[in-house]
């Protein structure tokens, strides 16, 4: 047998994503004991595109083993421990890599990656622009993007207009280095760009994705000049299509939210007996686009608070451990419930250490929090839960405006999805507060603009954390932030927010009429 030409073979089947072959050629190699690290490598790399990880661990740790220096597979290696969620191992792996190989560009951008991943942003920043020291070996516009991302999300807007007008030197028709750049651009000053996009969306090559992402940016501009009557008609065909895209199913919603409030009425809170720990979590609960982001960043201000923002830890492991069918398990539930173990609590935690928080008090503001309030005063005892509350045709309109990456956010894209789902989510805060009364704060995001340094000392009091004047300048929080309410939470506290509903009432009617009722 000609090994060389079979490593050949098998590589064009890893090229051609025929996985399935790939493992079975690499398994007749070391069969013929052929013990090879390229073996392994690419046996390991064919289980990685499979998912199946822990196999994949297995095979990259027997090509280093052959190898010791094979960076390459250290670097695969420290891809499929990310998958894990093993990150502090993937960082190990990722530095011995680049030890071995500094200018191993595929590795610096997987680690840049794995940096954001645990927010730590300027970390990524560096690496990313380490990245492009090496001109002959990198995708630059790859690069432009995650900076431009990177730049975003920790509020250094000047340098993420810098990098998407690169993107856009690159290629001035590239769709989405335009979409990038209208978040930057003072339309009222420069109006030409609105233009282009305008030009570009009128192509008729688009594909779904891309005229979706169009109409919601366009429909932006355009509600950031006062024509709202454009803007609609952007962001009614930007929801059309994306309504068409997606699979949403309000009952799926509806019977999850019943099952949840079905098995709290039947829970014994007296026999309820949870260790209570010195570390703290303060959940930020509420609707989508009700003032969470903000909050959690005036929060987080504080000294002594390190942000998460939308970590999922909590409805991870409640979807993995009692949900099934969209159906809250009573008999799994309860088995956790009456123990005197914490199983919720201590994951947490440990999802906590292994992404490298370290802190005692901690935010967390992912955007299912509100159906876990029930959850989190059993397991989290120490923990203090806040309610955002804000005019609700400002919410809804502000999540028709919206494109969310977000698969939680499906109702978002039809009028009545969105009222539908803003008529659970009431139901649940109301059974929420009649189950534990005096459990939670409620904080009303119109008095919060109107009143902020009072509001905000009440809220911090509330958290039982001593006063801190940051919390005042909740702007300068350099926290990251990855939600639709970036630009809003990096800009001091501002009004125009509030009864924007007005501007679209010609148009929502049917959106809005529903709310009354």
């Amino acid at each position: 047998m000609n090994y060389e030409n079979e490593l050949k073979k098998i590589i064009k089947n890893l090229d051609n994503k025929n996985f399935i072959k790939v493992i079975h050629d690499c398994k007749k190699l070391i069969n013929l004991k052929f013990n090879n690290a390229i073996v392994y490598n690419l046996y390991g790399l064919a289980l990685q595109k499979i998912y199946k990880y822990d196999a994949s661990i297995e095979m990259f740790n027997k090509s280093i083993e052959i190898q010791e220096n094979n960076f390459i597979a250290i670097n695969n290696l420290a891809v499929s421990l990310k998958a894990k969620s093993k990150f502090k191992l993937a960082e190990e792996m990722y530095i011995k890599c680049l030890k071995i190989k500094p200018n191993y560009v595929i590795s610096i951008l997987n680690y840049a990656k794995l940096k954001q991943d645990l927010n730590q942003i300027d970390e990524a920043i560096k690496l990313n622009l380490r990245a492009l020291n090496y001109n002959k070996e990198i995708n630059e516009t790859y690069i432009f993007f995650n900076l431009t991302e990177l730049y975003k999300s920790r509020g250094d807007f000047t340098n993420a207009r810098k990098y998407s007008k690169k993107l856009i030197e690159i290629n001035p028709q590239n769709i989405y280095a335009n979409i990038l750049l209208s978040e930057f651009i003072n339309y009222e000053v420069e109006d030409s760009h609105l233009n282009k996009m305008v030009k570009i969306f009128n192509q008729n090559n688009l594909k779904d994705d891309e005229t979706i992402e169009l109409a919601f940016a366009i429909g932006k501009v355009y509600d950031k000049l006062k024509n709202y009557d454009k803007a609609y008609q952007y962001f009614k065909l930007g929801n059309k299509i994306k309504k068409k895209q997606i699979k949403y199913n309000f009952l799926d919603h509806s019977k999850l939210h019943n099952s949840i409030i079905k098995v709290f009425k039947n829970i014994d809170l007296k026999k309820i007996k949870k260790e209570i720990i010195k570390k703290k979590v303060i959940f930020i609960c509420g609707m989508p686009r009700s003032g969470t982001t903000l909050v959690e960043q005036i929060i987080s201000s504080h000294n002594q608070v390190l942000a998460t923002g939308e970590n999922n830890f909590l409805s991870n492991y409640i979807n993995k451990n009692y949900i099934r069918n969209f159906s809250l398990s009573e008999k799994e539930f309860f088995k956790d419930v009456y123990s005197k173990d914490n199983l919720i609590q201590n994951n947490f935690f440990k999802a906590l250490d292994e992404q490298m928080y370290n802190s005692q008090v901690f935010t967390d503001k992912t955007v299912q929090n509100f159906l876990w309030i029930g959850f989190i005063n059993i397991f989290f005892t120490n923990s203090k839960i806040i309610i955002t509350d804000r005019n609700p045709k400002d919410i809804c309109l502000s999540i028709f405006n919206i494109n969310f990456k977000n698969g939680f956010m499906n109702f978002a894209y039809d009028q009545k999805d969105i009222v539908n789902f803003y008529g659970l989510y009431s139901d649940m805060i109301n059974f929420w507060k009649e189950s534990f009364p005096e459990k939670f704060y409620i904080i009303k995001y119109e008095r919060l603009i109107d009143e902020p340094e009072n509001e905000i000392k009440k809220l911090i009091k509330y958290c039982d954390l001593k006063w801190d004047p940051n919390c005042l300048e909740h702007y300068k929080n350099k926290s990251p932030i990855m939600t639709a309410s970036i630009k809003q939470a990096r800009r001091p506290i501002y009004k125009s927010s509030k009864n924007s509903n007005k501007k679209y009432s010609n148009h929502l009617n049917e959106m809005f009429s529903l709310l009354k009722n």
